[in-house]
């Protein structure tokens, strides 16, 4: 009796009762079709014993060849299309032109692999048809174990490799900050090559109402996509708990790392409590080291790039023989560094040079020794990777002795030092204040002209060069700068006032 009360399309059951490497032959178009009961092609008169309306049927096409030997896949075709059948199963494939005429009709024939059971399918089929509900959670339970058993052997790379394996496709995934944790693909060699022929769709990953990440999946289009939900939602949900672990350590060590950062730049902190404190965590403070602090700026638009400087960094230290002590403090991703006493300057250098010149900002201290150096240390990585970052852009390490004058003005700033905070201001004031209101307020570039001609050591012809204007031109704007600043840039102790205010402003 058919289970007219079915609600099983042709793809579901595609992905609940047919073997593993059934593949479509044609009439793709008829995939959504309800199937309401299944019939067998017997070795005899009548060939279905009975046949209606969203049967699906199985033929041995070998057997359909003894019955008649005009009895071709494409008349097998015609007459189930005919007689409204819901699909055709074969166990060979079928010729282009019967294709072609299965997309023509509608009519969806599927190929089961050889050696295929069709009486054993038939069984199978029957059983999901009438308990579609069973069948689903059974797949269900098999793919949670499935992608838990790969995450066990290789954490949630193992679940987007098995992922990428039941949905035939692409899988990526990535953290709420759009890191890329893992990534797969098994899709066929044939729909690599066409790239564009894929459907994406999307899955965030979110636990205990936080959002942990996305599981994105690319498959060939026009695949069937029955159970690719559910295999998808399993696997974001293994990930979840994953997920939910590394991110509830890394909150933990991003609160005692800020901690520890803060402890080190309190000048008033128990230094004893504070040796301890390094000593637990595994960093040497013993004598027969020297000490540096790096300070990398977190780039929150491209945390990949962050994360492979960082990596680069500690790899650089550890084949030096030196001792790594990672830590997050605000922007800031912080390396304490215990290196040999027979470190150089030029040597840490040599160290750094794998980031020179690429698109990051690091802060890079003296070398010092001692606890006490070391809190230097620190203060000095966050200034020198502060200041890079606002007077030479991203571009390589930024070392706090090379910064010259700025290192000063750097000192000058914040609430620990008010007093002389409030003096820095008033004399950019009294010296290029006047001139940076007066651009501001018409529009001309006095306080640039003014910078590279300073730059170029007060040489009119070469600054009027770099700035592209006739020396006229270039004369008339630093008469013009006089008046506004009542400053004469040819009296030294003016020009050395201006020079600095240039640096302060430059801070702003």
């Amino acid at each position: 009796m058919p289970a007219t009360e079915s609600r099983i399309s042709v793809d579901v059951l595609w992905d609940l009762a047919l073997p593993p490497g059934t593949t479509l032959q044609g009439g793709e178009q008829g995939l959504s079709r309800r199937v309401e009961w299944v019939a067998a092609l017997r070795a005899s008169f009548p060939m279905f014993a009975e046949l209606a309306e969203g049967y699906l049927a199985l033929a041995r096409l070998d057997v359909a060849r003894s019955l008649d030997p005009n009895l071709t896949p494409g008349v097998l075709i015609q007459e189930l299309a005919g007689a409204q059948a819901a699909a055709l199963v074969v166990d060979e494939p079928l010729s282009p032109h019967d294709a072609a005429l299965a997309d023509e009709v509608g009519l969806p024939v599927l190929l089961v692999p050889a050696g295929t059971d069709l009486r054993q399918l038939e069984r199978d089929i029957l059983r999901t048809l009438v308990d579609r509900e069973g069948q689903l959670a059974r797949r269900e339970m098999e793919a949670r174990r499935c992608l838990q058993q790969a995450y066990d052997r290789r954490g949630v790379q193992g679940v987007a490799d098995a992922l990428a394996g039941l949905v035939c496709g692409d899988v990526t995934i990535a953290d709420a900050q759009g890191r890329l944790l893992a990534k797969a693909s098994e899709r066929s060699e044939e729909s690599a090559l066409v790239p564009t022929s894929l459907e994406r769709a999307e899955c965030p990953i979110h636990a205990s109402g936080r959002a942990l990440g996305n599981l994105l999946v690319a498959t060939p289009r026009g695949r069937r996509q029955a159970l690719d939900a559910l295999y998808t939602r399993q696997a974001a949900e293994v990930c979840a708990v994953d997920m939910l672990q590394q991110l509830a350590r890394q909150e933990t060590e991003e609160r005692l790392g800020a901690d520890l950062v803060e402890q080190l730049l309190d000048t008033q902190s128990d230094t004893g409590a504070l040796a301890a404190r390094l000593s637990r965590l595994g960093y040497p403070l013993a004598s027969g080291k020297r000490h540096v602090a790096l300070a990398l700026w977190q780039e929150s638009d491209v945390p990949e790039h962050h994360e492979a400087i960082a990596r680069d960094l500690v790899a650089a230290m550890h084949h030096a023989n030196a001792h790594v002590l990672r830590v997050v403090y605000r922007t800031y991703t912080l390396f304490l560094c215990a290196a040999e006493v027979s470190t150089t300057d030029r040597g840490l250098r040599g160290w750094l040079s794998a980031v020179a010149g690429q698109p990051c900002c690091l802060g890079v201290s003296r070398l010092t020794t001692e606890l006490a150096g070391l809190r230097q240390a620190v203060r000095q990585a966050i200034d020198a990777a502060d200041l890079g970052r606002r007077l030479r852009d991203h571009l390589g390490p930024h070392y706090y002795d090379d910064l010259g004058l700025y290192r000063l003005l750097a000192g000058l700033r914040g609430p620990a030092n008010e007093y002389a905070h409030s003096e820095l201001e008033r004399f950019f004031d009294e010296t290029l204040g006047a001139l940076v209101c007066y651009d501001r307020d018409h529009g001309t570039e006095f306080t640039h002209t003014l910078a590279v001609f300073f730059a170029e050591n007060a040489n009119t012809t070469q600054a009027a060069k770099s700035l592209y204007v006739h020396r006229n031109t270039l004369i008339y704007r630093l008469q013009r700068i006089m008046e506004i600043t009542g400053l004469d840039v040819n009296d030294p102790e003016a020009r050395l006032a201006l020079q600095v205010a240039l640096k302060i402003h430059a801070l702003a």
